[in-house]
């Protein structure tokens, strides 16, 4: 699982760092609702991979005796 895991992890994160040529640092406030919306989509994603990743490096560490 871990290594699925982190093969969604890095492709997620590469769709995050496409996404940031889409933002332009000038657009008007009422554009690009639909963008961001996917942008938070993707980081929520990228947060929960992460997080999966995070607990099953906690449990491993204490299970091999090791710190977390």
């Amino acid at each position: 699982m871990s290594g699925a895991t982190r093969v969604r992890l890095r492709g997620l994160l590469r769709e995050l760092g496409d996404l940031a040529e889409e933002v332009d640092p000038f657009g008007r406030d009422e554009d690009g609702a639909q963008l961001f919306g996917h942008i938070a989509t993707v980081a929520s994603k990228v947060a929960d991979q992460a997080r999966d990743l995070e607990t099953v490096a906690h449990n491993t560490a204490i299970e091999n005796g090791g710190r977390p």
